[in-house]
């Protein structure tokens, strides 16, 4: 399982949205859970949230956005709290 998360900010938007891709290596279909946060340079957590994608099936990409509270994304760091892969059926 490949995947990798970004932010990005919209042009017409000054709201920062959390992107995401997972591409699902195993041989089964796939429910993918995981837990964000978003903190400033001091550690100081500014926003997070929880994404699910289901039904990935096996060498699928799974891409997808979620928008923030977050007006800039300068000085954020984006940490991945949980993250957790179960079967699907």
């Amino acid at each position: 399982m490949a995947s990798s998360w970004t932010t990005a900010q919209t042009p017409v938007s000054p709201i920062i949205w959390v992107a995401w891709t997972i591409k699902n290596s195993s041989g089964g279909q796939s429910d993918y859970s995981w837990d964000w946060e978003a903190v400033d340079a001091g550690g100081t957590r500014l926003t997070n949230g929880s994404q699910l994608e289901t039904d990935v099936q096996p060498g699928q990409t799974a891409r997808g956005e979620y928008p923030t509270t977050l007006k800039s994304a300068k000085g954020i760091k984006l940490n991945i709290t949980s993250f957790n892969r179960t079967a699907s059926y």
